[in-house]
């Protein structure tokens, strides 16, 4: 897995990110050693250090006049994202009373792309329910996202709600997770568009182009 990219995702710009990890990497360090070692030009460095000063990731000391930076304990990154948690807290209700008020009795929503289907999961989560499943081939989802996959089921088993899944006979692959159960029906009658019930919500999963409709 990307470093940068996790720290994208995490909010920092790819500057910061960079700056970050080279900070990491270098320790204590002066701007000039940070452009040697990032190839960024000094004033952009400065915009950069003082994004991750704002955020708590970086800190400095003053020696014989010169200024040394260096990046706060990686466990500081947990701290940052509390604080956006906890800000996106406060908002929330007013958030949630704004959609109430235009929420419509049926909608469709399409996503399109990873994140889209990763949207689908944690609004599956947040739901609850029971997910009752067809069309399901479990070794397109392996393939394609493996990792995204293992995290949402085992974010899944933890809240003891089930799967129920129509596959093929000819299935080459099926999680092992207790909470989900399979039953298998001829390959000439498989149509390898997943389709899903849980809650109020139906969902259809188009892989190419990846397309998720909620």
């Amino acid at each position: 897995m990307d470093k940068r990219e996790v720290l994208n995702e995490l909010g920092l710009s790819d500057g910061e990110a960079r700056v970050y990890l080279a900070l990491l990497k270098l320790g204590s360090t002066t701007v000039s050693e940070l452009t040697k070692q990032t190839g960024q030009h000094r004033t952009t460095l400065y915009d950069f250090l003082e994004h991750l000063m704002q955020k708590g990731l970086v800190s400095y000391v003053i020696k014989t006049g010169v200024k040394y930076f260096k990046a706060g304990d990686p466990d500081n990154l947990f701290q940052y994202l509390k604080e956006k948690q906890d800000k996106l807290g406060q908002i929330l209700p007013e958030l949630k009373q704004l959609a109430d008020e235009k929420k419509e009795a049926l909608s469709v929503e399409v996503y399109h792309g990873i994140e889209g289907f990763k949207t689908m999961w944690h609004d599956r989560l947040r739901a609850g329910g029971d997910l009752y499943g067809f069309g399901v081939d479990e070794s397109l989802f392996k393939d394609r996202f493996p990792h995204i996959m293992n995290h949402f089921i085992n974010e899944e088993e933890k809240t003891g709600f089930k799967e129920l899944l129509l596959t093929k006979n000819s299935a080459k692959f099926v999680y092992p997770q207790k909470h989900l159960t399979y039953r298998y029906i001829p390959d000439e009658f498989f149509e390898p568009t997943a389709t899903g019930v849980y809650g109020e919500r139906v969902f259809i999963i188009i892989f190419e182009p990846l397309t998720t409709i909620l």
